[in-house]
């Protein structure tokens, strides 16, 4: 079949200001292969590898598709998209249907009514037969729209639902007939495919009447359903029905059909669907609103179009439409549409959109500029130009305006000396008022605290965080609001306590010229001091206290937790680097029954390597010791073999093997007596003693 002459029309996007805007442009006529240009339109439309796109169905303005789809393969829920320019937006989940208590895992074959109403689909639900066996029983429901959501779904009962299979419903244009699938138990009538196992369907039709009830399904005749059939779709003449089957004659799977029905109501022969079908499943078509476009099911996984021949509709006109909506709860909002001359602010219209969904229109003349404000009192404005004095023909805009009715404060807490985040109390109160608005928490790991304040109010923030200062901190937006989110920076001091740190001789309490290093063991601080000196350290955090001496010194630690308070001086004493002294290491740890040193053992080990640095001419004994737990023979070789492996660390950090010898003496050596658990943790231990300085 040849397509003489036609006009074909361009779909061009073209975005401006937050503008979409549809142009529509002819071109030449031409003389083409009809099957060719088809063909060559075709294209995915809606087509996610991480999901399955199934039966679309298409709202009267064209702009949105609901349609089933899954994201693993198995569950079968209902999604919803909304045409952004020439593409499909994220789809969304219709949750108000998804999730029903008592479905299985398939929810699809959704029917949108012409006017978007009412969506019909069909669910899998558990049922039970005459033996009181659980099984799956597909029944077809419905659910009406409610603003930009969905009611709860209702089955639509008897005589439509039966015991049976029932699904892919598809309602007319009118919402009087009700098209879908039942099974066909009597499988199809081609010989070969009936020595094909599969599940048949034949198609049914149900009248609604004039109370609002559905009659009873009738089986549509010869030549509808012939074999196996599935997927009706009844378009909005009430009278063209396209269907799959994979009767004879088709290119292969499940092609689509075309067949119409009289005046007399008879179907006429089904028409095989050439330019769209393959060798794979085609099935489930859904037609746009200016009818230039089929949307379809390609190979049972994806949503594709294709170009169907063009019906062009002049307009005269020009229209804006969108929908007012208050940003946060994405609802409608009642609103007053001001429209005026952008050359002498002359008004041109007032009008008021739809309080129920927020949705307005505007029909604006050709050929001049305005200015579009939306108000509505407690909330922002806004105003968009639009230039029509170039426009010479019908175009379509879409323009969704949001206003908000607050502002929001985002507020970065740090800890002023390290400038790292800190976990505080934000609390918020207008100003001259004693009750506060808000009282969050921020978040530790960055420090921000966020909050939603209404515009028109000055506000005082006041910023709390355990052992540090307060602060308090203005925010003014009684007057003119520009911008929606504000960013505010709080720098709080930290609370100190005042130690003394003491440095002492082990053996004659007297003074030690020293260095001390205070590691803050509760965030990343580190202090430098010498000893015998006061230092402000932060309270309620916990410290660790190393001391070194080049004053021929050995080191020493301790701890100090500032947590609970009451700590003014802490004492650490050193022991003179003299021969036979002994220095009990501290947390050299090893594992269980093990000579193997545990990670928290390098700190210390670590400063014994520094020592031996800085004393060029030290040369020590590593002992080892255990406690009475286990045979002599044992404990002795146990300490043999933890000796070594401190020994083997010194090695290994480039102490010569000259500067060291090590010795295990197993549990022959006690502090104290092995009598409980805490004295023989005294004599599990590691010393180093003085062979020569």
């Amino acid at each position: 079949m040849k397509l003489r002459i036609f006009k074909v029309s361009i779909l061009c996007a073209i975005s401006f200001s937050g503008w979409t805007q549809t142009v529509t442009a002819p071109l030449q006529p031409a003389v083409v292969d009809s099957m060719a240009f088809y063909n060559a339109t075709k294209k995915p439309a809606i087509s996610d590898t991480s999901m399955i796109e199934y039966a679309p169905t298409i709202q009267a303005d064209g702009k949105t598709i609901i349609y089933g789809g899954s994201t693993n393969g198995k569950r079968y829920n209902l999604y919803q998209t909304t045409k952004e320019g020439e593409v499909w937006g994220k789809p969304l989940s219709l949750d108000p249907i998804n999730s029903p208590d008592d479905s299985l895992d398939l929810i699809n074959g959704p029917s949108l009514s012409f006017d978007g109403s009412i969506l019909y689909f069909f669910r899998a639900m558990w049922d039970t037969d005459a033996a009181g066996r659980s099984k799956p029983n597909e029944e077809i429901f419905y659910s009406t729209r409610d603003k930009d959501t969905w009611s709860t779904p209702k089955a639509l009962g008897a005589p439509v639902n039966t015991k049976g299979y029932e699904g892919f419903p598809s309602i007319s244009a009118d919402g009087g007939t009700l098209y879908f699938v039942r099974q066909n138990v009597e499988g199809p009538r081609d010989r070969d495919l009936r020595k094909v196992p599969q599940f048949c369907y034949s198609i049914y039709r149900s009248e609604k009447d004039a109370n609002g009830n559905w009659g009873k399904p009738i089986k549509l005749p010869w030549p509808i359903n012939q074999d196996c059939e599935k997927a009706p779709r009844i378009m909005a003449d009430g009278r063209t029905l396209i269907f799959s089957s994979n009767r004879p004659g088709g290119k292969g799977g499940f092609d689509m059909y075309q067949s119409k029905r009289n005046d007399l109501g008879e179907w006429g022969t089904p028409e095989h669907l050439d330019f769209v079908n393959t060798e794979l499943d085609d099935q489930l078509p859904c037609i746009s609103a200016e009818g230039d476009k089929m949307f379809y099911t390609y190979n049972n996984k994806d949503i594709y179009s294709v170009a169907i021949p063009y019906k062009f509709r002049q307009f005269m006109n020009n229209i804006v439409q969108g929908y007012i909506t208050d940003q946060d709860t994405k609802q409608g909002i009642p609103a007053k549409v001001v429209v005026t001359d952008a050359l002498t602010s002359q008004l041109v219209m007032t009008l008021d959109n739809n309080p129920s969904d927020g949705r307005y229109t505007v029909v604006l003349p050709v050929g001049r500029s305005f200015n579009i404000e939306f108000r509505k009192d407690g909330y922002s404005s806004f105003t968009s130009p639009l230039d029509l004095l170039a426009v010479k023909k019908y175009e379509e805009r879409s323009l969704d305006v949001q206003l908000f009715k607050s502002v929001r404060l985002n507020i970065t807490i740090n800890d002023k000396e390290i400038f790292e985040p800190i976990n505080a109390e934000v609390k918020i109160r207008v100003k001259g008022q004693n009750s506060f608005l808000k009282d969050i928490k921020n978040s530790p790991i960055t420090g921000l605290a966020s909050a939603d304040l209404p515009v028109g109010q000055d506000y005082e923030i006041i910023v709390n965080a355990s052992n540090f200062k307060s602060e308090i901190v203005d925010f003014d937006v009684s007057g003119l609001v520009v911008y929606r989110d504000f960013e505010k920076f709080v720098e709080l001091i930290p609370e100190k306590t005042e130690v003394m740190v003491n440095v002492s001789d082990l053996q004659n309490n007297s003074k030690v010229k020293s260095r001390v290093i205070i590691k803050n063991k509760t965030r990343d601080e580190i202090i430098e001091l010498q000893g015998n000196q006061m230092v402000s350290l932060r309270t309620g955090d916990r410290y660790e206290v190393e001391v070194t001496s080049d004053q021929g010194y050995a080191f020493n630690s301790t701890s100090l937790d500032l947590t609970k308070g009451g700590v003014n001086n802490i004492g650490i004493q050193l022991m003179k680097l003299e021969q036979n002294a002994k220095l009990t290491l501290k947390d050299i740890n090893f594992e269980s029954n093990s000579a193997v040193l545990t990670e928290a053992s390098f700190v210390e080990l670590k400063r014994v390597i520094q020592l031996l640095k800085e004393n060029p001419g030290l040369k020590v004994e590593i002992a080892a010791h255990t406690d009475d737990v286990g045979s002599d023979s044992y404990n002795f070789i146990l300490s043999e073999k933890r000796a070594k492996s401190v020994a083997e660390f010194l090695l290994q950090s480039n102490i010569t093997s000259d500067r060291f010898i090590s010795k295990g003496y197993g549990e022959s050596l006690t502090k104290v007596p092995n009598t409980n658990e805490m004295n023989r943790g005294v004599n599990r231990r590691v010393e180093l003693k003085i062979l020569s300085i």
